[in-house]
């Protein structure tokens, strides 16, 4: 008599013990980007060896290469992946701007390099209205974000170094997100103190702030005195001084 086959008879599609799930390449990078972002958050960006990655994927290191060469790969997909976006998975813009500011002329994908610095200041030259956003809480909203999550901030700080090496894997990631920054911040039509609504004004005050929450941000790390948030009050009253700034922080 013929053996017969184990085939299961329940209508359910048999499928081998650990068979890797496939993924579409997007899918696949996506899964590497989010269980990269818990083992930093766990072990911090060098606490881990790039194995553990790939068995938290459930891949063989050579596969995992396929998608991330390196370490320095996989931080890079990391911060491009989560750093402007909200804990619900929603994109924000890069300069931090709440969902509900609608900027006028550049957009935050789209970066305006081949633009003069000259023209860029003058792109918008309607004034602001008292409808329009605050400056400072737009900041400080900023800021209190990234207090939430100081490893990723340290991470996105040590990159944007490294980064400065044209061959580094994050260069035009952070390249792009300048110019973002920039034509995004000086194209809200942001309720300002008279003197402000200059465009050359409003773009110095600007690149300025985003200087100081740089300096705040590294103080923070280094600095076990003051948080993130006492930081940046101490920087607030000096971009944002009594009695110009009052009515429109």
């Amino acid at each position: 008599m013929k053996a017969q086959e184990n085939k299961p008879n329940n209508g359910i599609k048999a499928r081998p013990i650990n068979q890797r799930r496939r993924l579409s390449p997007a899918k696949r990078r996506e899964q590497i980007a989010r269980e990269a972002a818990t083992l930093i958050t766990q072990y911090g960006s060098y606490g881990f060896p790039m194995q553990a990655l790939a068995d938290a994927v459930g891949m063989t290191l050579p596969g995992l290469n396929h998608y991330v060469k390196n370490r320095e790969e996989m931080l890079a997909l990391v911060i491009e992946s989560f750093y402007d976006i909200e804990d619900n998975d929603t994109p924000i813009d890069p300069a931090g701007i709440p969902a509900t500011i609608t900027p006028s002329g550049t957009s935050s994908s789209e970066p305006d390099g081949n633009k003069t610095s000259s023209a860029k200041h003058h792109e918008s030259t309607t004034p602001a209205t008292s409808n329009g956003p605050h400056l400072p809480s737009a900041l400080r909203k900023t800021v209190e974000r990234n207090a939430q999550r100081p490893e990723l901030v340290a991470l996105f700080m040590r990159l944007a170094i490294e980064a400065a090496d044209q061959d580094h894997p994050a260069h035009e990631f952070y390249r792009n997100r300048h110019h973002a920054v920039l034509g995004n911040m000086t194209s809200v039509h942001w309720d300002l103190p008279e003197a402000y609504r200059d465009q050359e004004q409003l773009h110095d005050l600007i690149v300025t702030a985003f200087f100081a929450m740089d300096g705040v941000q590294i103080q923070s790390l280094t600095n076990p005195d003051e948080s993130m948030l006492q930081l940046w009050e101490r920087a607030e009253r000096i971009l944002f001084p009594s009695p110009t700034w009052d009515g429109y922080r």
